[in-house]
């Protein structure tokens, strides 16, 4: 019975590197249509949901994260908290909401999942700009603008916490 299960396990050695490999294309397939680290994007003010208008990038010699959501989308409400994780000493925070149906979508959005923070509104061609074919899609830029680094779907308060250190401390 023993050597049977040890024949088993040699068998079956090579499944966790298929795995791996198999969500690394997965990953570079996700992001195929993001925008290259290097990019310069236009960074100009759009509305926020309290009113008046913010940059997308503040600058301050520190760089940004931009965070697009869509209040429709599930894994922008269990990911969006995430972003509290991250030390906004270090880091400008900029959430972006696109593809609402209404303004009250995007204020129930942020009451039902206790958002912190200035609200952007997105449009139709930031989206396209930007790039933005699914949610959440998160790019860190630097203070003038430049994408340092770039990403789409879940990340944990600690993936966050890695690429805001990989983008700033590299």
């Amino acid at each position: 019975m023993g050597e049977h299960s040890d024949n088993k396990k040699s068998n079956t050695w090579w499944q966790w590197p298929v795995l791996l490999v198999a969500l690394a294309g997965v990953y570079l397939w996700q992001t195929r249509g993001l925008l290259d680290t290097g990019n310069q994007v236009n960074t100009t003010a759009l509305p926020l949901l309290a009113g008046g208008s913010a940059p997308i990038v503040e600058g301050q010699g520190k760089p940004t994260l931009v965070y697009f959501f869509a209040p429709w989308c599930q894994i922008c409400s269990l990911s969006i908290g995430n972003l509290d994780d991250l030390d906004a000493e270090r880091i400008n925070i900029k959430k972006v909401a696109m593809d609402y149906a209404s303004l009250e979508n995007v204020w129930q959005f942020v009451k039902d999942h206790d958002v912190q923070g200035e609200i952007l509104l997105g449009h139709e061609g930031l989206k396209q700009q930007f790039r933005v074919y699914g949610y959440p899609t998160y790019y860190i830029l630097d203070k003038d603008g430049k994408v340092l680094a770039r990403d789409m779907g879940y990340s944990s308060g600690l993936g966050l916490k890695l690429r805001q250190w990989l983008a700033t401390d590299s």
